[in-house]
């Protein structure tokens, strides 16, 4: 059983959702299609495509682990390592502890787990 709901990129079917008020559709795709033209940027969703993605997630897991991907930049392996003690919502400024896949070349050993915050706002 496939309950694939087919997602049109237009500006008029976007505005029907109850989602991203106030972005101007019509712009955020020609921009896009300006950045990807090249081919040197990768292709990307749109914040009113990733709403319209999260506004059809019937089950509220996967819909809570792609709006986290999303909102924090994270990669699947990170979320997947992610527990309640990784989450800061109790200061002024609630944040998440990531620990980072990412290896990154530099000189000498890099850490073996490396941590970035990264503010929930």
């Amino acid at each position: 059983m496939n309950n694939v709901i087919p997602l049109q990129n237009s500006p008029e079917r976007v505005s029907l959702l109850p989602i991203a008020p106030g972005v101007d559709f019509a712009t955020a795709l020609s921009l896009r299609r300006m950045a990807t033209s090249t081919g040197a940027t990768p292709a990307y969703l749109l914040a009113p495509e990733v709403s319209a993605l999260l506004f059809y997630m019937p089950d509220q897991r996967h819909h809570m682990l792609f709006a986290t991907l999303w909102n924090t930049g994270m990669r699947i392996g990170e979320a997947r390592m992610l527990t309640p003690e990784s989450f800061d919502l109790d200061g002024v400024r609630p944040f998440v502890r990531i620990l980072s896949e990412k290896v990154r070349a530099r000189r000498g050993r890099p850490p073996k787990d490396e941590v970035r915050l990264v503010p929930l706002t």
